[in-house]
């Protein structure tokens, strides 16, 4: 059959067996229940996109930015139930499309030897499409999706579903979200706004689609177990010949012929398989293989060996038994462990110890686990991230680890094992720059108990790592109180910068409108930089401010109007303003804690100045008459009046809606609070900081690292440190994934215990 129809009592006839019609009825089961699942979530995601692209677009300084979003808003208003019908219809046709692997319409195949022209802008738009692909399957439980893949390719008696190709993988999504749009929003940048859109929607969603999906087909005994198993064919390639994320050839997870490559046979139910596992001759040839070349010191053993236990492809999935760690292993590796819980700090010969007891006690696979394991833990100790005070608790763990690891082969394989999320989570916690690793401090002596506690209850359930992550998460969440504690001052004190900032902008605007092409560069400067800045502050403040806004525009009126040229009639008028003017100013610059030498400066030279104005309006009337008409005149009754006459000479070109330039967008990083950032102190070391608090404009970030090292930046100022190279972004991700990629690509130059950084450090 290669199109989903039900078997007829001819195909019973004709020979297609029994538990045909079963795994039809399960797989059309299955597509109903993903489409309709999803089509839901694409109508919920619609409910809220219009206010979520409303609110962006008003974010948004550029203005085709700008305008893009707001068409989407419109298609999303205009078009919500057609574009979920249409996403309905897409779906259904990738899905099945995906799963009898058929050719797109349309779409002739290209020789592998052709070259083609691939236009620029289709180019960007895969790209794109490609970065929310990546984003929505980092957030997935890779067990779900291993289940998602085994199961669909065992309810069709084929090999393997890859990962992006199987019929519920999130580039099936895009590729009908896309197909549902083209027609309705065919501009590039509104479809492009709207894909945008729904990712976070097909993120938060989609494990609990394949988990539905999993929990179906486990409950009609389809594959109700998945483990780890290496089914290593006649005539494949050794494991260690694969490059990094390369699957061997003829490894499960191809299409090629060969039958079923999950190391079973039949329909997949829950029925044991013919595929040779590693009790076979090929799997242990190729084991020992390895460690030779590790005995040997080969230096890309440890590369082959980590890529062959890492790989989900070489790991392929089937309900066959993994050989078990030989028993006299465990007992030795037990009496380690009752060793290391009593110690504060790991025993230099206990990590040469666990070498040798593999060697004396352990198969093949078990001493190339406790080799990878150890070289993990070397990569841990290097995390520059983690404080020494948190690596020497993670360091009484390795112990741990390697019995884990070998009770559980897919340690490598599976970041969702108990083990490994334990450890990423401490770290992860420890990572934190706003955290207290103090000697003695609550989270330090919090995590020296829970790793002490592990060390003395874990036996063979693996359940207790996970029950040691939630005492962890209590000690994270304690510690988050306390760094609010620490950091709320700071936050406040940041929330009122902005806003001064922003009334300061304001005030600029409104001083800018009265000032005359007369008016004098001091004058300028001062209600630039400080005048603003005391009326800034009087807005925020309100009633406690010692001068009101508008009582301080009133002061730089008569501050404009005294340096302005004067009539002889103006003179008495001005000798009756500066008591009361000088009194405002000297208030305003109080305020604002003005320097006295700058506030000294400025009083001399507006003293020189009014002096200087009086003496001319007495010497010539003329020459008071040639002056430039004012915006600001003085009424019969001594106060001072705004009336436009001439053009505004603004004294700074910016207001609050002012668009942030397209350099400093480009220089700073899609930043958001919580990112881990590291700034260069000056002397080449760079120091991570927390970002602890962006504004609502994005135009202000708060760095903070304990205990009370904190930087509040302007945007202009982060962007110019990203782009000078001072400031980057810490990259997150799992600690232990990095120290697996890193063994896989990178062998190290030496294969002695004796030479392992964490070992040379514990032995000083």
């Amino acid at each position: 059959m290669t199109t989903l129809e039900k078997p007829t009592e001819e195909d019973s006839v004709r020979g297609i067996p029994e538990d045909a019609r079963r795994r039809f009825e399960l797989l059309q089961d299955c597509r109903e229940l993903v489409i309709s699942r999803l089509s839901k979530m694409v109508g919920e995601a619609l409910n809220k996109m219009s206010e979520e692209l409303a609110a962006l677009a008003l974010k948004q300084k550029d203005s085709d930015e700008q305008r893009a979003l707001m068409d989407a808003v419109s298609v999303v208003r205009q078009h919500r139930t057609e574009i979920e019908l249409r996403f309905r219809r897409s779906f259904t046709d990738v899905f099945e499309r995906r799963l009898f692997n058929q050719a797109l319409p349309g779409v002739a195949a290209v020789d592998a030897g052709e070259l083609t022209l691939v236009d620029d802008d289709v180019m960007q738009q895969k790209l794109a499409v490609d970065k929310l692909v990546h984003r929505a399957r980092g957030k997935l439980d890779p067990d779900e999706v291993l289940g998602v893949r085994a199961r669909f390719a065992a309810l069709l008696e084929r090999e393997w579903f890859e990962e992006e190709n199987h019929p519920a993988s999130p580039e099936a999504i895009f590729e009908a979200l896309k197909a549902a749009l083209a027609e309705i929003a065919p501009k590039a940048e509104v479809q492009s706004a709207l894909l945008d859109a729904f990712e976070p929607h097909v993120s938060a969603n989609l494990n609990e689609v394949y988990s539905t999906v999993n929990d179906r087909l486990k409950a009609n005994r389809v594959l109700p177990k998945i483990r780890p198993q290496v089914a290593i064919k006649p005539g494949q390639k050794r494991p260690g010949d694969a490059r990094p994320g390369e699957r061997a050839a003829g490894a499960p997870g191809g299409d090629g012929p060969g039958g079923a490559g999950h190391g079973h046979a039949g329909a997949g139910f829950g029925q044991p398989g013919a595929g040779q596992g590693w009790g076979g001759p090929h799997t242990v040839q190729e084991v020992q293989s390895v460690l030779t070349q590790l005995s040997q010191g080969t230096p890309a053993a440890r590369a082959s060996a980590t890529r062959m236990l890492a790989d989900p492809d070489i790991f392929a999935v089937a309900d066959l038994p993994i050989p078990t760690v030989e028993p006299p292993l465990i007992d030795a590796i037990t009496n380690l462990q009752a060793t290391s819980a009593t110690a504060p700090v790991i025993p230099t010969e206990l990590l040469a110890d666990l070498a040798d007891r593999a060697r004396e006690k352990g198969s093949p696979l078990d001493q190339l686990t406790v080799e990878i394991v150890s070289m993990v833990f070397d990569y841990i100790y290097a995390d520059k991230r983690l404080a020494d005070i948190v690596k020497q608790q993670l360091l009484r763990l390795q112990v741990v680890a390697v019995k884990a690891a070998l009770i559980d082969r897919s340690f490598f394989a599976r970041r969702q094992h108990p083990m490994r999320r334990l450890i990423d989570r401490i770290s992860e916690v420890a990572a934190d720059p706003d955290a207290d690793l103090s000697p003695g401090a609550p989270l330090v002596k919090g995590l020296e108990s829970v790793v002490e506690w592990v060390l003395l209850d874990f036996e063979q359930d693996l359940g207790t790592f996970d029950k040691a992550r939630e005492r962890i998460e209590k000690l994270a969440a304690e510690e988050a109180v306390r760094a609010g504690e620490r950091i709320a001052q700071l936050t406040r004190d940041a929330e009122r910068s902005e806003q001064v900032a922003q009334a300061r902008d304001l005030a600029r605007a409104r001083i800018s409108d009265r000032l005359d092409p007369d008016t004098p560069e001091f004058v300028r400067g001062f209600l630039d930089e400080w005048w603003s800045l005391a009326l800034g502050e009087a807005q925020v403040a309100g009633a406690e401010s010692a001068v009101g806004f508008e009582e301080g525009l009133t002061v730089a009126e008569g501050l404009i109007w005294s340096a302005a040229p004067k009539y002889p009639e103006d003179v008495p008028k001005l000798a009756a303003l500066l008591p009361k003017l000088i009194k405002g100013l000297m208030t305003g610059v109080r305020m604002i804690a003005m320097p006295d030498d700058r506030r000294q400066a400025f009083f001399d030279e507006l003293l020189k100045t009014h002096t200087r104005l009086i003496e001319t309006a007495k010497q010539t009337a003329a020459a008071a008459a040639a002056r430039k008409p004012s915006n600001l005149r003085m009424r019969p009754d001594g106060k001072i009046q705004f009336t436009p006459i001439v053009q505004a000479v603004r004294a700074v070109p910016q207001t609050t809606d002012t668009p942030i330039p397209i350099e400093q967008r480009s220089a700073l990083p899609d930043l958001r609070r919580g990112d881990f950032i590291e700034v260069d102190d000056g002397k080449g070391e760079f120091l991570a900081f927390k970002l602890s608090w962006v504004s609502p404009a994005h135009k202000l970030y708060v760095l903070s690292r304990f205990p009370d090292e904190a930087r509040s930046l302007e945007r202009a100022q982060l962007a110019a440190m990203f782009q000078a190279g001072r400031a980057r972004v810490v990259e997150g991700g799992s600690t232990l994934e990095k120290a697996i990629e890193s063994i896989a690509s990178k062998p190290a130059a030496d294969d002695s215990p004796a030479t392992r950084p964490h070992a040379q450090a514990l032995a000083a």
